[in-house]
C-alpha cells in the first residue's frame, strides 16, 4: 500500500529519500491545511491527518477521478501552480456535468521534484482551486516518479442527478458557451509561455458547478466537453440510444479558429445538455435570473447518428488516450 497523507507510511520508505526537502515536510508544509475552513460547511468530519477522511452525508455521494499526465494533459515547463489548478478543475468539471455539489477533493501526486520552489507553486494552485470552489483537500498520495496528478472529487446530489442515458427523442440540445477557447488558450501559452486573458482558459479552466446545479432540475441529460464536442456528444448519443440533428449556425465558437477545429478540440469544459420541451420555459426563466447563457443548437432524433447541417458527421476526431 502506498503512503497516503492521512495514514500509512510503510512503503514510501523504500523510495530514495528526497534531498532538498523530505516527504514529511512536503506533506506538512505544502499538502496540508488546504481549504480546511470549508470542511465544517461541507460536512467533512475528518480530513488530512488520519488513516482516512470522514464525511457525513444524507444525500447520494457523487465521486469522480481524473488523471493529468505531463506532456499529455499539460505541457512540460508549465508552472506547478497551473498544473495543479488545471488538474483539479478538469476533474471537478465531471461533477458539474452531473449537476452535483462538490464537498471535498483528494489528490495523488507523482513527481521527481523535491525543492521548495516547486511545492510552493504547486500549493498556490491547490489553494486557488480550493478557494474558488469552496472545497478542502482531505487526503491523497505522494510518490516519487513520473510527473502526474490524479484528483478525486467528492460531491453530493443537489437536486436531480444528470446522467448521460436519460435523453429522449424530441429533447432540445443546448450548449453552455463558446467552443474553442481551450485550444486557443493552449496555442497562446505555447507561443508566449505565460498566463494572459487568452491562455487562462487553458491554464485555469472553469468548472461550471453553479451552472450544472441550475440546469439539473430541468435537463434530462448532460456531459462536459473535455475530449471534443462531437466526441462527447457521441457519448450522450450512445448512452441514450438517440441521435442529434444540429445546425452549425447555432453553435457558438471562437472566431479565431475554424468551426471544424472547435467541434473536435477538447479542453473547453462547456456543458452539453438536453431538455424536454415542457421544461424549457421554466429553465429559461431561471437561467435569465441567474444571468447564465444557454445556446439552443439542435434536437434529439430517432436515428442514432449525429447530423450536422443535414449531413452525418464523424464523432471519432476528438482526443483519445489509446
Amino acid at each position: 500500500m502506498c503512503r497516503r497523507w492521512y495514514g500509512c507510511q510503510r512503503s514510501i520508505r523504500k523510495i530514495p529519500k528526497l534531498k532538498a526537502i523530505s516527504e514529511f515536510k512536503i506533506i506538512d508544509k505544502y499538502l496540508s491545511n488546504i481549504g480546511t475552513s470549508f470542511n465544517k460547511k461541507n460536512k467533512v468530519l475528518k480530513g488530512v491527518g488520519d488513516d482516512a477522511s470522514v464525511i457525513s452525508l444524507s444525500n447520494n455521494l457523487i465521486v469522480s477521478t481524473d488523471t493529468s499526465l505531463e506532456d499529455v494533459h499539460f505541457p512540460k515547463g508549465i508552472k506547478p501552480e497551473y498544473a495543479a489548478y488545471r488538474a483539479c478543475a478538469t476533474a471537478l468539471s465531471d461533477l458539474a456535468a452531473m449537476g452535483s455539489h462538490p464537498i471535498a477533493f483528494q489528490l495523488s501526486l507523482s513527481t521527481r521534484e523535491n525543492d521548495h520552489k516547486f511545492f510552493s507553486s504547486f500549493k498556490k494552485g491547490l489553494n486557488d482551486f480550493s478557494n474558488d470552489y469552496k472545497v478542502g483537500l482531505t487526503g491523497g498520495d505522494l510518490v516519487r516518479g513520473q510527473y502526474q496528478i490524479s484528483v478525486t472529487i467528492i460531491g453530493e446530489q443537489h437536486s436531480n442527478i444528470l446522467l448521460r442515458n436519460n435523453c429522449s427523442v424530441g429533447d432540445i440540445v443546448f450548449l453552455s458557451g463558446q467552443l474553442g477557447n481551450g485550444l486557443l488558450g493552449m496555442q497562446n501559452f505555447k507561443k508566449f509561455k505565460r498566463k494572459n486573458n487568452v491562455s487562462s482558459a487553458y491554464l485555469k479552466p472553469k468548472a461550471l458547478i453553479d451552472y450544472g446545479k441550475t440546469i439539473a432540475e430541468f435537463a434530462s441529460s448532460a456531459i462536459d466537453v473535455s475530449d471534443g464536442f462531437l466526441q462527447d456528444l457521441g457519448h450522450l448519443s450512445k448512452a441514450s440510444k438517440v441521435g442529434f440533428e444540429l445546425s452549425s449556425s447555432s453553435i457558438p465558437f471562437n472566431s479565431n479558429l475554424s468551426l471544424k477545429q472547435c467541434l473536435n478540440c477538447g479542453d473547453d469544459y462547456q456543458l452539453i445538455f438536453t431538455v424536454p420541451k415542457k421544461n424549457i420555459q421554466s429553465l429559461t426563466k431561471k437561467m435569465k435570473k441567474k444571468k447564465f447563457k444557454m445556446f439552443e443548437i439542435g434536437t434529439s432524433i430517432q436515428t442514432k447518428k449525429i447530423i450536422l447541417d443535414g449531413k452525418i458527421t464523424s464523432i471519432n476526431r476528438g482526443y483519445k488516450h489509446f
